[in-house]
């Protein structure tokens, strides 16, 4: 049922957004998707998995080919992260809750929380992808640590990028969308310990303030 009604969506023009957790679903839906594209090559589809949170540097390569976007879930490693590590094992955490491994292999991430599985924050998601610390304090596989710019760029460029929306939004250029938010601190100059005490001074939205001032 899952592959009649993924490939019959492919075939129809539509944009998948496919929820794959562990490695073993995420193989399921790569094979899939490379089925349908094999009916029916759709060079810009830009089918997104969401989550991915097991997932080997194999099956990043197989994401690449296919020209997916990864949606994970940097939040899930300070809240869910200490329970992870004893469910996981030390074996395969390497696989678990990547970033880093998303970007040098050259696949487009969008940021997101899942919320209100964790909390909503663009910030703390941010803070919880550049630093990978649980609520324990202990470091979850800290290769996988990506920069400021870098998650920012997921929360903006590449969630564009998702929805096919990057020539309206996701920076601010002449022609696009005036939405921005104003912080209360630079992100970029912060200590990334600091980053969860940024917040949001203002919200514009179509170059009107609709949240706070300035």
């Amino acid at each position: 049922m899952l592959r009649e009604r993924l490939i019959g969506a492919h075939l129809a023009g539509w944009q998948l957004a496919v929820h794959a957790i562990g490695d073993a679903a995420v193989d399921t839906i790569l094979d899939i998707i490379a089925e349908a594209q094999s009916i029916l090559p759709r060079d810009d589809a830009r089918h997104r998995l969401e989550h991915v949170s097991v997932v080997s540097d194999e099956q990043i390569a197989r994401i690449r080919e296919l020209g997916l976007t990864v949606v994970p879930q940097g939040r899930f490693i300070p809240e869910l992260g200490d329970g992870v590590i004893e469910a996981v094992g030390e074996e395969r955490l390497p696989l678990v809750y990547r970033a880093k491994g998303f970007l040098e292999q050259g696949v487009e991430m969008a940021g997101s929380t899942d919320a209100p599985v964790v909390a909503a924050d663009p910030i703390l998601n941010i803070a919880a992808l550049v630093n990978r610390t649980t609520a324990k304090g202990r470091d979850f596989v800290p290769e996988e640590r990506i920069t400021v710019e870098q998650a920012v760029r997921a929360y903006t460029v590449g969630s564009a990028k998702a929805v096919h929306q990057e020539n309206d939004k996701g920076s601010l250029a002449h022609g696009k969308l005036a939405d921005f938010t104003v912080l209360s601190e630079d992100i970029f100059t912060v200590a990334p310990e600091a980053i969860e005490e940024v917040s949001v001074t203002a919200t514009v939205v179509g170059g009107r303030v609709v949240a706070g001032g300035f």
